[in-house]
């Protein structure tokens, strides 16, 4: 099972996206895993846009569904990693991210999810645990 990040997405949908052919064929072969999620955090995001229609169109389309649940564990895990994100981003270690993307890891963890995404940055930093692909 999947949960795919906002950027492989958007890629698949927007077809100018120098990643459109890799997202497409990731979105194939994570379906052929099993079933393939977005967390509540990346359905928002993907809300946000410009083309919510075509992007809402799109998951069903491509039999992806949201896994809306996101219990205090969820939120717990995301805070502790996104402090200590932050702390590292004091010393200059690493770039700044969003809690969006604590969120995303934490809930996919959560659910036993690997993840799909083109931005490993805060998942091979944070959760070294969660198992996210491309390699």
């Amino acid at each position: 099972m999947t949960s795919v990040d906002s950027n492989v997405i958007f890629a698949a949908v927007l077809q100018h996206e120098a990643h459109h052919p890799v997202a497409v064929q990731c979105l194939r072969d994570a379906g052929d895993d099993g079933p393939v999620f977005v967390s509540p955090v990346v359905y928002a995001e993907l809300m946000a846009s410009k083309r919510p229609e075509a992007l809402r169109d799109f998951l069903v389309l491509a039999r992806i569904s949201v896994a809306w649940s996101m219990p205090p564990e969820v939120w717990e895990r995301a805070g502790r990693a996104f402090g200590d994100y932050a702390r590292q981003r004091r010393s200059g270690s690493v770039p700044h991210r969003l809690i969006a993307d604590f969120l995303i890891a934490a809930h996919a963890a959560h659910h036993g999810l690997r993840v799909l995404t083109f931005d490993r940055t805060v998942y091979d930093a944070m959760f070294p645990d969660l198992l996210v692909t491309p390699r």
